[in-house]
């Protein structure tokens, strides 16, 4: 990287399985990167099959010589701990700053989009949720939505209007809409970088058979039910794994006999598929992204870039 360039940083998501972590190896070992992840998940240690850490893909080929990607933000804390957006944008900037002191190029990757937008932005924004999650919440008093947003977030709780129904509630909403807490959005930061932003997609049928064959082979051939066996050996709670939702969620409920094997495959299919489909609706709001079918296409716009 020459002297232009070194505020330069790559990011690239997409929905799950599209294939962003193939992508940005591809990248980092052509352009002398390092990848810094954006994904709420695999900052949990242990928790390897069902978050797609796929740790095999950061080791390449250069030369004839098997080279290892350097990687930030994976495995940085116990999935007992809370980990939060506000500190997952304190701990890119920090990687970010140290990547490209090194004169490497940091490229992000991940498909957690109020990560991404905390560094992009410098600022959390709530997202908006669900109108499902909404008709639920409005049956419930002003009393149970205190009582539910105190359990989720102290510190919100604290400092709200609890007066105001519709705070209260938009606050409870966030909380269960992300997995974190409402206090931890609208955090301000310099942004001091310039940034590229692929997204990696592909037809929605396609993106939906790479799902369910992905699935398939992390719960038959990768062990995808012996991890979450081991995460509750080591003290994680079905509780805390039915927070973690999708793979863990569903899988942890038939460990504990509540459904079949048939149901939970069905089930967990379902939410991964409509997951990425909420990825895709954040994503697509986003003008900024330069959306790629290949390496081939990515490579180009990241050379002009640089």
């Amino acid at each position: 990287m020459n002297k232009k360039s070194n505020k330069k940083v790559i990011v690239i998501l997409g929905p799950t399985a599209s294939g962003k972590t193939k992508l940005a190896v591809k990248l980092a070992s052509k352009f002398n990167g390092e990848i810094i992840s954006a994904d709420s998940r695999q900052v949990y240690v242990d928790m390897d099959i069902g978050t797609g850490k796929d740790l095999a893909e950061y080791i390449v080929k250069v030369q004839g010589t098997r080279y290892k990607v350097p990687y930030h933000l994976i495995d940085v804390v116990s999935p007992k701990s809370q980990f939060t957006v506000g500190v997952y944008q304190k701990l890119a900037n920090i990687a970010i700053q140290d990547v490209i002191k090194r004169q490497k190029l940091p490229i992000i990757c991940g498909g957690t989009a109020f990560y991404i937008q905390s560094i992009v932005d410098g600022i959390v924004l709530p997202p908006k949720t669900s109108s499902q999650l909404r008709q639920k919440l409005n049956k419930l008093t002003l009393k149970q939505l205190l009582v539910k947003l105190k359990k989720l977030d102290s510190a919100s709780y604290r400092q709200i209007d609890k007066k105001n129904r519709r705070r209260v509630q938009r606050a409870v909403e966030v909380c269960l809409y992300t997995s974190e807490k409402f206090s931890s959005f609208g955090q301000k930061q310099k942004i001091d970088y310039e940034f590229l932003i692929l997204g990696l997609t592909w037809p929605r049928e396609v993106l939906k058979k790479r799902s369910t064959k992905r699935l398939k082979v992390r719960l038959e051939k990768e062990g995808m039910i012996n991890e979450v066996k081991r995460l509750h050996k080591q003290g994680v709670s079905w509780k805390r794994m039915d927070e973690f939702g999708l793979e863990y969620r569903w899988v942890s409920r038939y460990l504990q006999k509540k459904i079949t094997y048939d149901e939970m495959f069905e089930g967990l299919n379902n939410d991964i598929n409509n997951f990425a489909k909420r990825q895709m609706t954040w994503f697509k709001k986003d003008k900024r992204i330069k959306w790629v079918k290949n390496y081939k296409s990515a490579k180009k716009l990241v050379k002009e870039f640089l």
